[in-house]
């Protein structure tokens, strides 16, 4: 999938369900947690700094912005949970949009799952993990911000997340200072694409 880097494109920020466009292709959901780094993910594994919005301060994303990546892969980058900051409406307004999307859309075939590797299981990712294997959709794990850990401290992190997350496909270690990363992703991305089959969720 070299071919798109830098050529993925924003499609449409909707801050409702019934706001999305009309499904085409495949859509593969963003998931994590409000400050897990998932539009500096984004920017890096598509090669485009100017891609998706990044902030210092958690919560930035609010809508649900819709990518396209390849003419039939599309990337729908949900709002972050858990930020604590968030008004009690707001973030219910997140949970429900989060929600319908997963539980709606019909071209839903997959969710990237950012968790970030120097906090295993937190609370929230322990309470998303539980949702989503209730869903039953396929999930990829990618454990983020890794350039903030030694060898030897990825290496406990990423059996610690073995024993505590099971049942997902194996997690790709992410750092967006190392470029490796991004070929590792896709590599494990186009496999782990070949290897589902999207089928109409409901929980």
């Amino acid at each position: 999938m070299n071919q798109i880097f830098g050529t993925a494109t924003f499609l449409s920020s909707s801050g409702k369900f019934c706001e999305l466009p009309p499904p085409e292709g495949f859509e593969f959901a963003i998931l994590g947690r409000s400050n897990v780094g998932k539009s500096s993910f984004l920017n890096h594994v598509c090669a485009d700094h100017r891609l998706a919005r990044t902030s210092k301060r958690p919560g930035t994303t609010i809508c649900i912005n819709l990518f396209k990546i390849t003419e039939s892969v599309f990337w729908a980058d949900l709002p972050g949970y858990g930020y604590a900051r968030t008004g009690g409406g707001e973030r219910e307004r997140w949970s429900s949009l989060i929600l319908d999307y997963c539980e709606k859309r019909e071209n839903l075939k997959g969710i990237v799952w950012l968790v970030d590797m120097r906090h295993i299981g937190v609370k929230m990712d322990l309470e998303a993990y539980a949702w989503l294997r209730k869903t039953g959709i396929p999930v990829l794990p990618i454990l983020s911000k890794a350039d903030k850990l030694s060898h030897n401290e990825q290496q406990k992190q990423k059996a610690d997340f073995a024993r505590q997350f099971t049942g997902f496909a194996e997690p790709v270690v992410y750092s967006i200072l190392d470029h490796g990363s991004r070929e590792r992703f896709w590599e494990r991305f186009e496999a782990w694409n070949g290897s589902i089959t999207i089928e109409h969720v409901a929980i």
